[in-house]
């Protein structure tokens, strides 16, 4: 058996991920993504898309070694394509704190995340928090 350089197995689940372009993550999208078999999975989001953000799709994945009518997930973790070495103008900024300025209930105020991880533990059993 080979593996697949798109999908792999876990369980009865398909697993893979799918890149997306910022505006996409910011606005929404809909896409088709080709199945195993060639056939097409639809998919959507309306909200924001966070890199690491999982969709799972019921019905999609792989069947079931005891009963093949029963088929797992299709679980597809996005990753977020940021622009490189883009400098945004003076405008461009103000443009991007105004329309953030009205989701500030939604961040933590002074909290620094790393990988999504906040507290480390240290080598003399203390825990280090990431500031």
């Amino acid at each position: 058996m080979h593996r697949h350089l798109i999908f792999h197995r876990r369980g009865d689940d398909l697993h893979t991920n799918i890149s997306i372009s910022i505006v996409d993550a910011l606005n929404g999208f809909s896409m088709e993504v080709s199945h195993l078999d060639g056939h097409k999975v639809k998919i959507r989001r309306d909200v924001v898309t966070w890199p690491g953000a999982i969709l799972t799709v019921p019905g999609e994945g792989m069947p079931n070694y005891e009963n093949n009518k029963v088929h797992g997930r299709l679980v597809i973790v996005f990753d977020v394509d940021f622009p490189k070495n883009y400098v945004f103008t003076e405008e461009q900024k103000s443009k991007v704190r105004d329309i953030f300025s009205d989701a500030k209930g939604y961040f933590k105020d002074g909290a620094k995340v790393y990988n999504g991880i906040d507290a480390v533990p240290s080598s003399q059993g203390r825990t280090v928090v990431i500031l």
